[in-house]
């Protein structure tokens, strides 16, 4: 089974998202959750996000 960060990583691989749609397809109800783990991830460099788009995505 995965875990949050891999569901994460799993759907920005997909394509950029903003927040409430990471949500939907990692399956996290918790707004301050979701965006807490995502900016973990980003301060490890694992995601980016765009201040233009307002869209998180995966490093490559």
């Amino acid at each position: 089974m995965l875990n949050d960060r891999e569901k994460v990583i799993a759907a920005l691989r997909e394509k950029p998202m903003k927040i409430f749609e990471v949500m939907k397809r990692a399956n996290i109800t918790n707004q301050e959750a979701c965006q807490s783990l995502l900016l973990k991830m980003r301060d490890e460099g694992s995601i980016k996000f765009d201040i233009n788009k307002g869209v998180w995505s995966a490093n490559p």
